[in-house]
């Protein structure tokens, strides 16, 4: 967050290159991929310097994670609808930008079949577990602030490319395992390591780190 701050202090301190400025009651539509997926966004002015961003982002692949020492096959699913505000600090295309995300990214699927699954340390046979189920969410509503560049309603043409960098301050994950048609299924035991593991999960570095995600996207935008 420190070296965000600074970057958005220089670069307002030295100033881009002007460019036209919007014409009120202008729209456009963009196009945009990154780390959010694909996504279909909407531009309005709402003031001098000042324009409002909605917009929804969607992607999906399915891929073998090991969680807390099984192996699944889990689908990423990034889904997420915006909200953003974005300041033009000089006349050029450098911008602040903050708002909400209606987050749904996850992960969620099935353990891959195996003879023993491994569960707060105690290891489960196939038939005391049965199906064993992951799932991966994050906070529904999220803050978010970047910078950017571009400004698809300036009045020196139709079509502009913008690109953005910043962070979703998603919360740490939350993980539920479930576990469905085993002998043990419902056995205080199991349901007590899988708490323990669920915990565990939320406890590692690595997913702290997943608190603070990363947004980098381009996308063309076309003024109506």
């Amino acid at each position: 967050m420190r070296n965000l701050l600074c970057t958005v202090m220089c670069l307002t301190v030295f100033g881009v290159a002007p460019a036209a400025k919007a014409a009120p009651g202008d729209v456009a539509l963009g196009l945009k991929a990154g780390t959010l997926g694909v996504g279909l966004e909407l531009t309005m002015e709402a003031m001098k310097n000042v324009n409002v961003r909605f917009g929804g982002n969607y992607f999906k692949i399915s891929t073998e994670v090991e969680v807390e020492g099984n192996d699944y096959d889990l689908d990423l699913k990034l889904n997420s609808y915006t909200a953003l505000a974005d300041w033009f600090v000089t006349d050029g295309s450098f911008r602040v930008t903050a708002g909400a995300f209606i987050n749904e990214n996850g992960l969620n699927g099935a353990a891959l079949p195996s003879n023993t699954y491994e569960i707060g340390d105690t290891i489960y046979t196939s038939d005391q577990v049965g199906a064993l189920t992951a799932d991966v969410k994050f906070a529904t509503l999220a803050p978010y602030l970047g910078i950017g560049w571009g400004n698809p309603l300036a009045d020196d043409s139709d079509l502009t490319f913008m690109a953005d960098l910043g962070i979703v301050f998603a919360g740490k994950p939350k993980l539920d395992i479930m576990s469905t048609g085993g002998t043990l299924s419902n056995d205080p035991t199991l349901e007590a390591n899988i708490a323990q593991a669920e915990q565990d999960f939320r406890d590692t570095d690595e997913i702290s780190l997943l608190r603070f995600y990363p947004v980098i996207s381009i996308g063309l935008n076309y003024r109506f």
